[in-house]
């Protein structure tokens, strides 16, 4: 290498990422011929059921994962020898004597390492206009998900996120394809279960465009660490009220495209007379999901997945406050495992003024009712009260803690045993439904009153 020579050599960043691209889609395949070995393998009994769910539920998901790191990995590589080779061109590459390219100048992430969100606010303030926008280029998923840094500039971050989750959409998410020699009982329903996950992560390139047009406001977004929060609203000086809205068991990156998830808070926010609430629709991690027993009753029920799970909500939060002007209250609003989130995050620090269940689920162990925060919870009758009731699930759930003001509406089928076992009076709470709206506006009521 040359004395003088700054930056990378950009021919073996290229080379890099096209061998980790490679490796990404080596890996892919490879889980593929896997899979389909796992479940053609003539295995009876209760061993091989048993490996087959851990398969399915935990290995193949990791595997799947590193594969999509190693692919987006190989993509940030070749963007870094672009921007570098344009930082070249526009100011002689830095070298001794000649200009410093905006690009260049970036400040290194590595000086964000271990800082709470308040003292990454204090740095992010001190650099200059261009090193910011300088960071933003360069490490855009860093500064689009990093607490501390305004939501203004990770808003910006997030729209060049989405632009490059639109070309891999596009260029390297290649839809599966049948393999008619392949003679296994659990060929077809694996087969189904990837194009289907295939077709919704292709279904979001709409809602994504509509980030990059600043339609729409994301303050993080990583897909390969299941993060995505939207903003709904203004985050301004005339902030008077903020809502974190934690939605439920089963939320994925995919839930968003449809506005599911962002409805209630939406509601919210145009439901206040004042025009002074924003709300963060929040999945800031993996939330239980997969297969329908899977998700209800052994990850929404884990106290160590909501362990793994809360810190990030509570650091979250720490970059809500810093945001928030003087006066203003910040609300959680959790629904069904979401509750469960909010509580989780409340045990690992973080503070609310308010707290709202929507049906909501156990609080984990450990928690205790914060001092100075308003607790409220609203539900019909549904399989998850019944069950929680039965001692079937958890045991510190709203309905019973004395911390909590209970609201009990009746359901659409009435005041009868079935409505008891209603899975769809659990997500009625969670929906702007006419039938639901006196249940929102007591929420409302609540969340406004002083």
């Amino acid at each position: 290498m040359a004395v003088g020579f700054q930056g990378a050599d950009t021919a073996q960043l290229r080379r890099l990422g096209a061998q980790m691209g490679s490796s990404g889609r080596i890996l892919l395949s490879q889980l593929g011929t896997l899979g389909t070995g796992v479940a053609q393998a003539p295995w009876p009994g209760p061993d091989a059921d048993r490996f087959r769910h851990d398969w399915q539920s935990g290995h193949s998901r990791a595997l799947r994962r590193a594969a999509a790191f190693l692919n987006a990995a190989g993509q940030e590589l070749v963007r870094n020898a672009e921007e570098q080779e344009q930082a070249s061109r526009a100011g002689g590459a830095g070298t001794a004597g000649g200009p410093l390219s905006t690009a260049m100048a970036a400040p290194n992430p590595s000086a964000l390492a271990g800082l709470a969100p308040a003292r990454i606010r204090s740095w992010w303030d001190g650099l200059a206009a261009g090193q910011r926008t300088a960071y933003i280029a360069r490490y855009p998923v860093l500064a689009g998900n990093t607490n501390g840094i305004p939501f203004e500039d990770r808003i910006r971050a997030n729209a060049f996120n989405a632009r490059h989750r639109i070309d891999w959409l596009g260029s390297s998410d290649q839809e599966p394809t049948f393999n008619p020699l392949i003679i296994a009982a659990g060929y077809p329903a694996m087969y189904a279960n990837e194009h289907d996950a295939w077709a919704a992560r292709q279904a979001g390139a709409a809602y994504l465009q509509k980030v990059v047009d600043g339609k729409i406001k994301l303050v993080a977004y990583d897909p390969e660490h299941s993060a995505i929060v939207e903003m709904i609203g203004d985050y301004d000086a005339g902030t008077t009220t903020v809502v974190t809205y934690v939605p439920g068991t089963r939320t994925n990156e995919q839930s968003f495209y449809g506005g599911g998830p962002q409805s209630v808070a939406q509601w919210l926010v145009g439901a206040d007379p004042a025009k002074g609430t924003v709300a963060l629709v929040y999945k800031g991690t993996e939330f239980p999901d997969g297969p329908f027993a899977e998700a209800f009753f052994d990850e929404a029920k884990s106290n160590e997945f909501v362990a793994a799970t809360a810190p990030a909500l509570r650091d979250f939060q720490a970059a809500v406050e810093l945001e928030k002007p003087a006066g203003a209250q910040t609300v959680a609003v959790g629904h069904s495992w979401g509750l469960r989130n909010v509580t989780g995050s409340e045990a690992a620090g973080a503070h609310y003024d308010k707290v709202v269940a929507l049906s909501g689920a156990a609080m984990p162990p450990g928690w205790t009712a914060s001092a100075g925060t308003q607790y409220s919870s609203y539900t019909y009758p549904d399989i998850l009260l019944t069950a929680e009731l039965s001692g079937v699930v958890g045991e510190n759930y709203p309905m019973k803690e004395s911390a909590f003001e209970k609201h009990v509406y009746a359901p659409p089928g009435g005041w009868n045993w079935q409505e008891a076992y209603s899975f769809d009076n659990h997500s009625l709470i969670a929906t702007t439904d006419p039938f639901n709206a006196p249940a929102l506006e007591d929420v409302r009521s609540e969340i406004h009153a002083r």
